[in-house]
């Protein structure tokens, strides 16, 4: 095996640092706005751009819940979705409720609430 192939030890460490890679894409993206971005200036983002944010952060969750564990990376996967709209408005309203934090933060602990504890 020459020394630039991955082999399979390269390959598993690679999982299990996927995780941590995803989540590191997902809240560096915007890091400026990441820092200081909280639920009551999500509130102020147009609908087009709060859909963007929903479908960005479940999608990194989700594949990142799934290396964990398939079946609770399904469920952070599809949860916004089975039920669309009032999944959405119940996002919104625990914005709401709690404007000082962040959505990643409610987000993930709904998730885990619903589906199970991941990225531990």
């Amino acid at each position: 095996m020459s020394k630039h192939s991955m082999g399979a030890y390269g390959v598993r460490g690679m999982k299990k640092s996927l995780p941590l890679l995803l989540l590191l894409l997902l809240f560096h993206g915007a890091s400026a706005q990441a820092e200081s971005l909280k639920n009551s200036d999500f509130l102020e983002f147009s609908k087009g751009q709060q859909d963007w944010w929903f479908l960005g952060a479940f999608t990194a969750l989700g594949h990142a819940a799934t290396l964990e564990n398939k079946e609770t990376g399904q469920c952070v996967l599809r949860w916004l979705y089975d039920e669309g709209e009032d999944r959405k408005g119940f996002l919104l309203k625990s914005f709401r409720t709690y404007p000082d934090h962040t959505p990643t933060a409610i987000v993930i602990a709904i998730l885990r609430k619903d589906c199970g504890v991941f990225l531990k």
